[in-house]
């Protein structure tokens, strides 16, 4: 298994230099347990495969202080604050950003969607990978009908089961997005996994019951390397793939900025 992982690692890296920038998601719902843990586990493996990846982190809030997708999508000059990240990618506040960027358009949503992905990849150019850690409700207004499978990460809790179901029927049913559901687990042993898949399969059958749509579940332990890895490359391969895409001049502001923190 981790032989056919390398070799599909490789595929993947050669064939990067020649694509745009691909867009990722992390869902969250309140379950900073599972987020945060499989957010940078998954960081921390594309980086180890050569992949620069930008965070845009949704939960943070723009300002003069502490600039960021705001400021990128206003073509601000006053980007030289952004602070270091702590660890080896940056992390952009994005906020207001992303609600900006998803202000309803004339355009079909899948129109206006794909619009926004561009805007996104002409930002970033310089990486190969943004993900966008956002709410599920934002990122089902800014991306809706876009094909884009975010990550719905979930842990071992009553209370994350139940937001993660609200944040499911707001990715189905408002954004049209299919997600691929995460028991994100603390150990790997035989009872916290049986209870992983558990967890994974009553959402999974919630889904088919009462919204009409199968989707996708797995059970990870971040602290599994080989775990993450196959989870990393998976949703590299359902990543978004910008449309109409054309490399910026290599003056662009955002790389810069972004390359800063």
């Amino acid at each position: 298994m981790l032989d056919t992982d390398s070799h599909q690692a490789a595929g993947l890296a050669a064939m990067a230099a020649e694509q745009a920038p691909r867009i990722v998601a992390l869902a969250s719902h309140g379950d900073r347990r599972s987020e945060l843990p499989l957010l940078w586990q998954l960081c921390a493996a594309w980086t180890a495969l050569g992949y620069p990846v930008v965070v845009l982190d949704a939960h943070v809030r723009e300002s003069e202080a502490q600039p960021g997708l705001q400021q990128l999508l206003m073509d601000s000059d006053e980007l030289s604050h952004l602070g270091q990240g702590p660890e080896d990618w940056p992390i952009v506040p994005a906020a207001l950003g992303l609600t900006a960027l998803g202000t309803p358009q004339a355009s079909p949503p899948p129109a206006a969607s794909a619009e926004r992905a561009r805007q996104l990849a002409e930002l970033f150019h310089d990486y190969e990978l943004i993900l966008l850690y956002a709410p599920a409700h934002e990122l089902a207004r800014s991306l809706q009908g876009s094909g884009l499978s975010p990550l719905l990460p979930v842990s071992a809790s009553d209370a994350a089961l139940l937001t993660a179901y609200h944040a499911l029927k707001q990715l189905l049913n408002m954004g049209k997005l299919r997600p691929t559901i995460v028991a994100v687990m603390d150990d790997s042993n035989l009872a916290t996994r049986v209870s992983g898949h558990s967890i994974s399969r009553n959402l999974q059958d919630c889904a088919r019951d009462f919204l009409a749509c199968e989707v996708p579940a797995l059970t990870v332990c971040p602290d599994q390397a080989e775990e993450t890895q196959r989870l990393a490359l998976r949703t590299l391969e359902h990543a978004l793939q910008p449309p109409r895409w054309a490399p910026p001049p290599a003056t662009g502001r955002a790389t810069r900025a972004a390359r800063s923190l």
